[in-house]
């Protein structure tokens, strides 16, 4: 089963309020997930000691946006002000990551949270 680590945005993802995550993933890579698979959500890198700490559903297949072109509702589906201000201060600290490119949108589903 694949994973992903929501690092600082576990407790958002806990609380049912982060149904989207972005991602500066190879494209073969971001393409290996599919709508339906179930994904097994870490609290960080399991190589850095990361627990399990939910499982989730994609809704949809893996695709690109621009961080220019994301919504409030997109912002919101992020964990939204749990943790930025704003949209532009989202879209700020991502594009600092990587400038100029185009991250992949992974939307999901809280199936269950794994009691540690």
């Amino acid at each position: 089963m694949k994973i992903i680590s929501f690092a600082w945005t576990t407790e958002a993802l806990l609380q049912g309020k982060k149904t989207q995550t972005r991602r500066f993933w190879k494209d073969s890579y971001a393409k290996q997930f599919k709508k339906g698979e179930m994904v097994q959500a870490y609290d960080k890198n399991p190589r850095a000691g990361g627990k399990i700490v939910a499982f989730i559903r994609l809704t949809k297949d893996p695709y690109q946006q621009h961080l220019s072109d994301m919504t409030v509702e997109n912002f919101e589906a992020e964990g939204g002000t749990m943790y930025w201000s704003c949209l532009f201060d989202f879209q700020f600290a991502m594009k600092q990551q990587k400038k100029g490119l185009k991250p992949w949108v992974l939307e999901f589903e809280l199936l269950r949270v794994v009691n540690q």
